[in-house]
């Protein structure tokens, strides 16, 4: 069987940037250091973008993260720095060998946060990043592939960035919760589901601060931050996607919704269900593969599939971040559920998300390589 972690991530460096164009590489960001005797402490540095730091980690809108990677938090942490930042990606290799991991999808940091208000730029730097990303898959023997960014709020752009990353082996594209100001299921955005589900990548919408209007309204170093401003707008994403009609307009599209975890799904249906949003039960599309949720290892797992099914969950690392989110060793902690059924933790494992990114194990170079081989004789 080949582990896939369906959710882990980069911090970025100052190599993420280096491949923007001369028009916008002086606008670049760059890192600014805080003391390390200062209430900022561990996060000690922070990106400069636009006259602006990111992430803001004191008050109204902020927040807090493991990037840049010359902070005293990313130091303290038990992977290398070249590892996190997948600029050394035999590091980075390494260490999904230690956890046990066949292959990854990697998302990122700093764009967990809607950053530079000029869309322009902001499509310079999702390009960049894209780039960059793609560059490290490309060395890492099919086991990284990565979720690829787009200026959500310029449809014509991101249509052209998401052919872009199509060809450079994207594996999906990443959306937060909200849009900046607008649901998911907004119809203004369809054309852009149509244009994905025609290259057949799916759309994942990931834990983060998409929207401004909601982060800002929140401290952060309020504790409730993180789940108000950057949770709760994944579920906001859900209801309105499966509220939407999107799904049956668009019958090839595939949507995830990740690192929230996923004991929230059932109350949602039955929201929609009760007020008659949803054009079709949401479970079918659980069942049908076209809707997938990361679970978390800890969860109610068999609770979950009497209400969804075997075949629209995931796992995911979060490595290298070392929030609660996290799980050390997917594997072991999927596999050391037996109370739930043998076939629904390989799926969870292996089977769902190869379906959810059109993976295939044969791609898989070393480790997983090995131990897809090694699966295949066991079960004859």
């Amino acid at each position: 069987m080949v582990v896939i972690d369906a959710d882990g991530h980069v911090e970025e460096s100052v190599q993420t940037f280096i491949h923007l164009e001369d028009e916008w590489y002086r606008r670049r960001p760059i890192i600014v250091e805080f003391a390390h005797d200062t209430v900022y402490a561990p996060w000690t540095a922070s990106w400069l973008i636009d006259v602006k730091t990111y992430p803001n980690i004191m008050g109204k809108g902020g927040g807090r993260l493991g990037t840049p990677t010359t902070s005293d938090f990313a130091k303290a942490k038990p992977s290398s720095i070249p590892s996190q930042e997948i600029t050394d990606v035999a590091a980075r290799l390494s260490d999904l060998d230690k956890a046990g991991i066949d292959q990854q999808v990697v998302y990122p940091t700093l764009f967990l946060m809607t950053t530079t208000e000029d869309v322009r730029f902001e499509a310079a730097l999702y390009r960049s990043y894209n780039t960059f990303m793609a560059d490290a898959c490309a060395k890492s023997g099919g086991r990284i592939k990565y979720a690829a960014l787009v200026p959500i709020r310029d449809l014509e752009e991101s249509v052209k960035e998401l052919r872009r990353a199509k060809r450079l082996g994207a594996s999906s594209i990443m959306l937060l919760g909200v849009a900046w100001d607008k649901n998911l299921g907004d119809k203004s955005l369809w054309p852009f589901y149509e244009e994905a589900a025609s290259l057949d990548i799916p759309v994942c919408s990931h834990f983060g601060w998409g929207s401004p209007a909601i982060t800002n309204v929140f401290n952060s170093w309020d504790r409730s931050a993180g789940f108000t401003s950057a949770t709760l707008p994944v579920m906001i994403a859900f209801h309105s996607v499966m509220g939407s009609g999107v799904l049956e307009a668009i019958p090839n599209l595939r949507f995830a919704f990740l690192e929230v975890g996923s004991q929230w799904v059932p109350w949602v249906m039955h929201q929609l269900r009760r007020s008659g949003a949803a054009r079709k039960d949401p479970a079918d599309y659980f069942r049908e593969g076209r809707v997938y949720v990361a679970c978390e290892a800890d969860e109610d797992i068999n609770h979950l599939i009497a209400e969804i099914g075997e075949d629209g969950l995931v796992v995911a690392s979060d490595f290298p971040h070392s929030d609660f989110s996290r799980e050390d060793n997917i594997g072991t902690a999927i596999m050391g559920r037996e109370d739930v059924p043998l076939r629904v933790r390989e799926k969870i494992l292996s089977t769902n998300p190869q379906r959810l990114y059109g993976l295939g194990s044969a791609s898989i170079g070393g480790r997983g390589a090995e131990t897809a081989a090694t699966g295949a004789q066991t079960r004859g």
